[in-house]
Parts: structure tokens; C-alpha cells; sequence
């Protein structure tokens, strides 16, 4: 962890961005900015599980802070990104079932999902939110069962389906 030496000689040559906060913070605390400078680096530079923790944290307030600024609304029912998520309530979010969700974390196909010993499985809510982006389909919302019922496919009986494909299965 860098000391309060090492960080102002390093920083004496280039421009420090958290100066600016430790500024605000001295003049309203009254204490000498260069130690808030000092303890802001110390706080959001260390490799510790808590500094990585509040640097995300930071991150996530700035992101809210600036999405206000410029209207835009952050999602109140979704939970933040980083919650991990059962398959039950990836496969709601989705709209399939939550066996197709498992093979989804099966296949790696959502990235970062865990898997315990027991077999749960967990997957980041961003993963899920990611997913469905990237496989919407453009224009009306994709229920298959719907767009199945237009087409007639409900309206063959299994007998009929059975004999086309070992009508098919002939002519291969």
C-alpha cells in the first residue's frame, strides 16, 4: 500500500483526480487536503476485499449520480447488477424455463454463473439482463407459443406430426 510520501512525490508529477474531492472534503472538514488525498488513495487503492468493495460501490453511486443529472432514471424493482440470481427468477426475467436457463449456465453461454457443490446454480443478474439483450428478437416480443398458435402448428394432433416425420425420415 502506497504511504502518504510515496503518493505525493508520485503525484506531485502528474494530475491527481481525487485532488479535487480532497479539496472540497478539506474545506469543509478544515482539515489540510493533502491528508484527505493521502486517505482517499489509501482507502481506494489498497488489494483488500474492503477497498475493492467500496471502489464499486463508488462506481455504482457515480454512475446513479450522473444518470440523474442527465434524466436518466435508474430501475427501481431490478436490484443492482451484481446480485446473483436463482435460475427460477433468471428464467422469469427471461421469459423461457428455468431448465433452458440451467443449460444456458450449462453451456457458459451467461457468463459468470456458479455452480455449487449441491448443483445450484446462481447467475449475476447483469448476465441474464446481458443475455436477453443480445438474443431479443426485433419487434414483438418473442413468445413462441403465440407465434406457433398463428401458424397453425397447435392445430396438427400428434398422430399427424408422427406420421410427417417418418414421412420425412423415408425420403432422407
Amino acid at each position: 500500500m502506497p504511504t502518504a510520501a510515496t503518493l505525493s512525490k508520485t503525484r506531485a508529477h502528474h494530475h491527481d483526480p481525487l485532488r479535487p474531492l480532497a479539496d472540497a472534503i478539506g474545506s469543509m472538514t478544515g482539515t489540510l487536503s493533502g491528508q484527505v488525498a493521502s486517505a482517499l488513495h489509501q482507502v481506494l487503492e489498497a488489494a483488500t476485499p474492503q477497498s475493492r468493495h467500496t471502489r464499486l460501490q463508488l462506481i455504482r453511486h457515480l454512475v446513479d449520480v450522473e444518470s440523474q443529472t442527465v434524466g436518466i432514471e435508474k430501475p427501481k424493482t431490478l436490484g443492482t447488477a451484481s446480485d446473483l440470481i436463482s435460475t427460477a427468477q433468471a428464467a422469469e426475467l427471461l421469459g423461457y424455463s428455468r431448465p433452458y436457463v440451467a443449460m444456458l449456465i450449462d453451456q457458459n453461454k451467461l457468463k459468470g454463473a456458479t455452480v455449487s457443490a449441491g448443483g445450484h446454480r446462481r447467475v449475476s443478474r447483469a448476465a441474464v439482463m446481458e443475455w436477453h439483450t443480445a438474443h431479443q428478437v426485433a419487434g414483438e416480443a418473442s413468445d413462441l407459443r403465440a407465434a406457433g398458435k398463428k401458424t397453425g402448428a397447435y392445430k396438427s394432433t400428434e398422430a399427424d406430426a408422427v406420421g410427417r416425420i417418418k414421412a420425412l425420415a423415408k425420403n432422407r
